[in-house]
């Protein structure tokens, strides 16, 4: 019944669990206006708050498996094989629980409805234990005495023992989470970043724990093994993990392979996997009557389904989900190969200490919780010291070379007080082991830079073939952050993505900047969310801003940014008074800010890397609403490559669902949202100011247009045109037409990876879509300030007919100009027909305009 009251609580606690993370939120950031906290103080108070939120239900959730041992040492004398085998499920179930979150309830139903199903499964196991109490009570007679001799003890239990057991149980948890935090570390930038990715690391990890827990359970039942399994265990623990780091920066060249390669080859090793398994276990342990011939069979069984699915491969590679499948299926491969022999190795472990420190049946309960809890406990540790002390300093190969060799100083730790060894051999077991580490350690090892900051796990492709890496940093906030020279450009990566360059990129960032000036109608204050290479900032900062925050969350972005983009960003953030540059996440720094800001811009990295899609939600747009002035612009980037148009509706849709003006500027591969709480309006005079503003002009000229005015010619969705494109959303995507992406329902977090391998590019088939809805020249909806007459009307559609591409159009609309803006209009002309020549005095009035304008 104590099991089954704590699997209640649980339940009942985790459903206040959305509730009670709003209220924290809200407390942090009352108290850090309250105590106007630093970024060390904040850090505690967030630390000291989630503490105190979670703390209540892990306690719970730790207090099932000694509820359970206790259980069971009432009932079965030799009930440590039992609790071996209650840890195996129950971390086989917390692999199931993973797969099943990432892959299926919450894609499906979101957060809020996963953690219900979660709370519903946690009522059903306190239903299933009361209907077995009330059934034993009913039936069982009187429970005979169990024939075990209390008063005899099963080990000698001396507390330097009890103490080196506790010792290694809270060194095996924090070595077990610390390989943890740098697996996923590396795996971010070795096989993939996205919210699947990690869902993939997690459960390949607990499926090696899981599998430990079982080969004790059923091979390590005699405890005069026990001592001597642990140490051999440990031992063998670092050992692998020397090998494997030699096989990461493998990992590449591997999915450079593409997916038609790489995924059979990923299926191929996991059947055969498969089958040795079912052939071992078929050897070792007989089936039950009622299956023995599945079981004889069953290799032959998996050979055929694997036959039939390689020969039925042509018929669903036409499906574009058997992509993302087979996506997903080469990365839990390659995941599987590099994790699983650590972690078997590793969940060996704890069910041996667990063994060996509860002999004494009449104390099963208690003891399980204390090694329970010293676990625990290093696990807590582990992941802070690595996150944030070994990672940051060492890098993630040292690391996982120093977590290797703390196991297998506690292989001779373990060997020394828990195996009976003469005083000789154990002098011998600690050289031999040093001797080991020694070599471990000089053997020449290093990972190859160009390979690791390739990012071929991102399209399965070639990725970044850099002819040197110029700048490689490691940190908790941004990963692997390098910057890799191909020829003369220099393109800056985080986790092999691509954040920017020195060449190409740089007309599309400065073109993200430049159009939600046209809107922008005071300049008090802006927001940059992500640095980048420091061009957008540095366009922005062109403009009589009087004060720029910026918000990067990664210390090695801004410092690779500062070192190698000097000749992109000017070195704006180090010698502009107006620009504050803090590292924090873009989102908790407008949550924490009390600021309005007429502009906010936001950067980031491609949408289906974890975490990011946090900034397309309607949460996060609403905050951005909040801190915008009553005429205030928000400018967001959104990808087109690699993006589904049901989720690039879905996108504009939530921004829609905040925002009541929302515009879609729409370039070559990139897309630019404007959203405002005011009709977008342009003011003439104010634009006409940037046109002649020398350096305004020349990142125009780099970009390839003549005026500011010519930007809106990439207007694709505005009013009546957002109107209908976003009526097609029931149609594409089989959502309500009111359906938007938010914290508890993250549907661009799930579903926005899936665009990654796509056989076809998504580009052609989504500007097709916003073609469809394209817009006339100049919208009504969207109104052009202070123009003086018809004169500079015309000369504005001249421009915007000129950057969608027609020219003939654009030729006309200039030869209507007259007045004032003539010249510019003949000078417009001779750009566009260089053969069309004005006669002499139409040559004498344009150059004398032209030189009045320098």
């Amino acid at each position: 019944m104590v099991y089954g009251g704590l699997e209640l609580l649980v339940g009942v606690y985790c459903l206040f669990i959305p509730t009670l993370f709003g209220l924290m939120t809200e407390s942090y950031v009352f108290l850090f206006h309250r105590f106007q906290l630093g970024v060390g103080a904040l850090t505690m108070v967030r630390f000291g708050l989630a503490t105190l939120v979670m703390l209540f239900p892990t306690m719970l959730m730790g207090g099932t498996l000694p509820a359970l041992a206790r259980y069971v040492s009432s009932e079965c004398p030799e009930f440590q094989v039992e609790v071996d085998r209650l840890y195996a499920w129950n971390t086989s179930g917390a692999a199931l629980g993973v797969l099943a979150s990432t892959f299926v309830l919450t894609p499906l139903w979101g957060v809020a409805w996963t953690i219900r199903i979660a709370c519903a499964i946690n009522f059903l196991i306190f239903a299933s234990v009361v209907s077995r109490r009330k059934r034993a009570l009913e039936l069982a007679p009187a429970a005979p005495e169990l024939n075990v001799d209390l008063s005899i003890e099963e080990t000698p239990a001396s507390s330097q023992v009890a103490a080196v057991l506790l010792f290694g149980s809270f060194v095996t948890g924090a070595v077990a989470l610390g390989y943890e935090v740098l697996w996923t570390h590396v795996l971010a930038f070795t096989v993939g970043n996205s919210v699947y990715a990690f869902g993939t690391m997690l459960f390949a990890m607990l499926c090696g724990l899981a599998w430990g827990a079982k080969i004790v359970s059923r091979h390590f039942n005699r405890p005069q093994v026990w001592g001597r399994a642990l140490a051999i265990s440990q031992a063998a623990a670092g050992i692998a993990v020397f090998v494997t780091v030699r096989f990461w920066d493998r990992v590449p060249d591997f999915f450079r392979l593409g997916l038609w390669r790489a995924a059979p080859i990923s299926l191929v090793f996991l059947v055969v996997l498969r089958i040795t398994l079912v052939m071992w276990r078929n050897r070792h342990r007989p089936a039950p009557a009622a299956f023995r011939w599945l079981r004889a069979n069953e290799p032959l069984i998996d050979c055929i389904l694997f036959g039939v699915l390689a020969l039925g491969s042509h018929w669903l590679w036409k499906y574009d989900a058997t992509y993302f499948v087979a996506e997903e299926l080469a990365r839990f491969a390659c995941a599987f190969f590099l994790l699983i022999c650590p972690a078997v190795l590793l969940g060996l472990s704890f069910p041996l200490i667990l063994n060996l420190y509860s002999r004494k049946m009449r104390h099963a309960g208690k003891s399980v919780g204390g090694i329970y809890s010293a676990n625990t406990v290093g696990a807590i540790f582990g992941s802070l010291l690595t996150g944030f002390v070994l990672l940051p300093r060492l890098g993630s190969l040292a690391s996982l070379r120093c977590a290797a060799s703390v196991n297998l100083l506690l292989a001779v730790l373990f060997g020394l007080v828990l195996v009976p060894l003469k005083s000789g051999r154990k002098l011998a077991l600690a050289a031999a082991t040093a001797t080991i580490a020694v070599m471990l350690w000089i053997v020449p090892g290093h990972w190859d830079a160009r390979r690791m900051s390739r990012g071929s796990y991102v399209y399965f492709g070639g990725g970044f073939p850099a002819d040197q890496v110029l700048y490689l940093r490691e940190d908790v906030q941004g990963g692997l952050t390098s910057v890799a020279r191909i020829g003369s450009e220099k393109i800056l990566l985080s986790n092999g993505k691509f954040q920017g360059n020195n060449s190409s990129e740089v007309q599309a960032q400065v073109r993200f900047a430049l159009v939600p000036m046209l809107f922008t109608g005071e300049f008090k204050s802006a927001m940059v969310i992500g640095l980048g290479t420091g061009s957008t900032l540095r366009t922005i900062a062109l403009f009589p801003f009087q004060h720029i925050d910026v918000a990067e969350l990664a210390p090695s972005i801004v410092d690779a940014s500062r070192r190698w983009f000097k000749d992109v960003n000017d070195s704006v953030f180090d010698h502009d008074p107006r620009v504050r540059l803090s590292i924090a996440d873009g989102r908790n720094s407008l949550l924490l800010s009390r600021d309005n800001y007429d502009l906010i811009t936001i950067e980031i990295t491609s949408i289906w890397i974890a975490g990011e899609a946090d900034l397309y939600n309607k949460e996060f747009y609403e905050l951005c609403r909040a801190h915008l002035g009553e005429h205030g612009v928000l400018q967001q980037w959104v990808q087109i490559h690699h993006m589904r148009t049901q989720d690039l509706l879905i996108i504009l849709n939530t921004a829609a669902r905040v925002f009541p003006h929302v515009a879609f500027f729409q370039g070559p591969e990139q897309g630019v949202l404007v959203a405002s709480a005011s009709p977008l309006v342009c003011d003439y005079h104010r634009i006409e100011d940037f046109d002649n503003d020398f350096r305004i002009r020349q990142d125009l000229a780099s970009i390839g247009v003549p005026s500011m005015t010519s930007l809106l010619g990439e207007l694709a969705l505005y009013g009546d045109s957002m109107n209908k494109a976003l009526a097609c959303l029931p149609a594409l995507s089989g959502r309500p037409a009111d359906f938007a992406s938010t914290d508890f329902y993250p549907y661009l977090e799930y579903q926005t990876p899936k665009g990654n391998v796509l056989p076809y590019d998504t580009v052609p088939l989504n500007l097709g879509f916003l073609r469809r809805f394209r817009p006339s020249l100049l919208p009504p909806d969207l109104a052009i300030e202070n123009l003086p007459s018809q004169n500079e009307r015309n000369l504005v559609l001249g421009y915007i007919a000129e950057r969608r591409g027609d020219r003939g159009a654009a030729l006309g609309y200039f030869r209507q100009v007259g007045g004032a803006s003539e010249p510019l209009a003949e000078l417009e002309i001779m750009r566009i027909q260089p053969k069309a020549v004005p006669d002499f005095k139409d040559r004498k009035r344009i150059s004398k305009w032209a030189g009045s304008q320098v």
